[in-house]
């Protein structure tokens, strides 16, 4: 009896190990533009979809009197050959910051606190967005997670999207403006170990339309002073549109190291109680 109960605490054990970091992590998620038939824009912002907080719009017009940036539903039915991501029976998020020097339009959700903290912890954030005009020096697109994490495509330098992490410098990511402009997927998947300097994390990106990465990248961010608690689009002075939609946030099946350690040390001692039995 005494074995049995031995093996049963271990058991429990293993189980808490591979198990407990998910109640540190944000809540999952989910949100597509198809929610927002009534009707979504920069006065009209209705929080729904699932696990993700009320959207936040702020803008500027760039001092011009005229209606320069602005957000609105790209609906499936306008037909706009400007967006891959409002296909029948879809729809997309869309902003236009246009017209004037400086002006530019942010788009920001936070992530829902679940068991203590709203940053990703084994988890992924993923997203669409395509652009249907950048333009020159100055005028960008970009998706940051937090203060962690930001890719952007910049106009007026080289062709292809850039990463920035932990607020230092924009590396080359191999996706050039032909690839945004048909659409994009992003997916970042953040694997701990949590409040680490050198917490793991992979970003893919691949076609909207589907088919295999167009790029992969992986390392690790400090998460003791840079969070992934949030994602903003961020529009500037681009020359035309933007498009977002298809938000989630999932589980990744990837245990922490610490897990993996506990449950590697937990097998041991259940298959040497097994031997002396």
């Amino acid at each position: 009896m005494k074995a049995k109960n031995q093996t049963y605490r271990l058991a429990t054990l293993l189980a808490m190990g591979l198990t407990t970091s998910g109640a540190f992590a944000a809540a999952n998620a989910f949100d597509t533009a198809a929610n927002y038939s009534g009707g979504w824009g920069a006065a009209n912002t209705p929080n729904l979809g699932s696990g993700f907080g009320a959207w936040s719009v702020l803008d500027n017009n760039g001092g011009g009197s005229a209606p320069y940036t602005g957000t609105y539903l790209d609906l499936a039915t306008y037909g706009n050959p400007d967006t891959v991501l409002s296909g029948t029976p879809s729809s997309s998020w869309s902003t236009y910051a246009n017209g004037a020097a400086n002006a530019f339009i942010d788009l920001t959700r936070q992530f829902n606190t679940a068991g203590g903290t709203a940053s990703l912890l084994n988890q992924t954030f993923s997203a669409a967005f395509n652009s249907s005009g950048i333009g020159g020096a100055g005028q960008s697109v970009s998706l940051g997670i937090g203060t962690a994490f930001n890719l952007g495509y910049a106009g007026g330098g080289a062709d292809n999207m850039t990463l920035s992490v932990d607020g230092g410098a924009a590396n080359a990511v191999a996706v050039n403006y032909a690839q945004l402009a048909a659409g994009i997927n992003f997916a970042l998947t953040v694997t701990g170990p949590a409040n680490s300097t050198s917490e793991s994390y992979s970003l893919v990106i691949s076609p909207f339309a589907g088919g295999p990465a167009i790029s992969s990248v992986s390392g690790t961010f400090d998460s003791t002073a840079y969070n992934t608690s949030s994602f903003t689009f961020a529009d500037n002075n681009t020359s035309n549109n933007q498009f977002l939609n298809n938000l989630s946030i999932t589980t990744a099946a990837v245990p922490e190291p610490g897990s993996l350690a506990l449950f590697a040390g937990g097998l041991a001692a259940l298959l040497g109680l097994r031997r002396r039995k």
